[in-house]
């Protein structure tokens, strides 16, 4: 009965957390910023065709401006809804992976109630969708990691909306999957093998994108106009002026384009600074839930090769895809890195758990043995 208090008041301060930015988005946020094309879609008026099932943009014209429409375009009472789903996933993930059984309740508040990311995930917004199939492929690919290779309707509804919002992510996504599968079944307790299979992987990434360095480069060329235009502006100069600045501004353009500003953009605007402090919480939490691998990893010689291979080709891969969208502006940075935050946070919460309980296991086993010893 105590337990189900615990859980009980926990969800019910987060529900109050994630109304809260629903008022906060629409009545305060909204004043200092254009909040995305959320208006515009609780105001469209778009008849059903076979296009809103493959184009993002449709989709959320024609079901969200029809939920806008049932509701006389009230903008609390509209958006109500998607403060629900961004509430009722987040709390299905974290009980379905039972995440709060490794980590300090308030740490793991803090964690859901990022503040750009609840404010991007509170109202109707592609952001709201990409916490969605984010927490179902993330569960997804904590059950291949455990051995279950069993594809559900909620896994298949994941993958449709990834490959609906962000095609790009897909073949990262599907290749950590590969490889998860593929060391279970054919190279589990063989490291060497997990690792050649990484590198592998890493060989045909590299090549596939040598070959097209020519097409990755026209479109490079071309990001900074889409974001200088009327209705979203870049905050920064062109990088991509010469053949091959993709690549040459690749490192530290996928650390910004994720990290979101700059120092200088931070001491000049308070907006920023405010982000970016965020940004820095979150650079720090990952290393201090992913301190077993370097930890365990190099002192103590016991590191899951599938765990952290197929991690690396998803994370440094959806990243990459980033990049080029948020390396021009410090706000779409932050608010992009939405859409797949939470899938990075319930990937390394589960390395941090699995680790944990892999040191609490040889802890007990050792003591277990002194024990017999005396």
């Amino acid at each position: 009965m105590v337990f189900v208090t615990k859980i009980s008041h926990f969800w019910l301060c987060y529900f109050f957390v994630r109304l809260f930015y629903l008022f906060f988005t629409i009545f305060v946020f909204e004043r200092f910023t254009r909040l995305g094309d959320t208006r515009r879609y609780l105001w469209a008026d778009v008849p059903f065709a076979l296009r809103i099932f493959y184009n993002s943009t449709y989709f959320m014209d024609f079901f969200i401006g029809n939920i806008g429409g049932f509701f006389r375009h009230n903008m609390i009472v509209s958006n109500f809804p998607a403060m629900l789903i961004s509430f009722f996933i987040i709390r299905w993930v974290v009980e379905k992976l039972q995440l709060r059984k490794y980590v300090n309740n308030r740490l793991l508040m803090i964690m859901i109630s990022l503040p750009t990311f609840s404010i991007w995930t509170s109202v109707w917004t592609k952001e709201l969708f990409g916490l969605v199939y984010s927490a179902i492929i993330a569960v997804l690919i904590v059950n291949f990691l455990n051995g279950n290779y069993k594809i559900r309707k909620m896994d298949i509804l994941g993958l449709y909306l990834c490959f609906l919002f962000n095609p790009q992510f897909m073949p990262f996504i599907f290749q950590g999957l590969m490889f998860i599968y593929i060391s279970r079944k054919f190279l589990n307790h063989k490291p060497m093998g997990q690792f050649k299979l990484a590198v592998l992987f890493l060989f045909i990434n590299a090549l596939f994108l040598y070959i097209i360095r020519d097409i990755v480069n026209a479109q490079a060329e071309m990001m900074h106009r889409h974001f200088d235009t009327v209705t979203a502006r870049a905050t920064r100069d062109n990088i991509f002026l010469e053949e091959n600045d993709f690549f040459r501004h690749l490192p530290w353009g996928m650390f910004i384009a994720f990290f979101g500003p700059t120092l200088g953009e931070m001491l000049e605007n308070p907006a920023h600074a405010v982000t970016g402090i965020e940004s820095l919480f979150i650079i720090v939490l990952f290393f201090y839930l992913s301190k077993y691998i370097y930890i365990r990893g190099f002192f103590f010689s016991r590191i899951s090769p599938i765990i952290t291979m197929s991690y690396l080709i998803i994370i440094i891969g959806i990243c990459f895809i980033h990049y080029p969208f948020g390396v021009f502006n410090p706000g779409a940075a932050t608010r992009y890195r939405s859409r797949f935050i939470f899938l990075f946070i319930v990937l390394l919460l589960y390395l941090y758990g699995y680790k944990k309980e892999y040191s609490l296991i040889g802890k007990t086993k050792r003591i277990e043995k002194i024990g017999n010893q005396i």
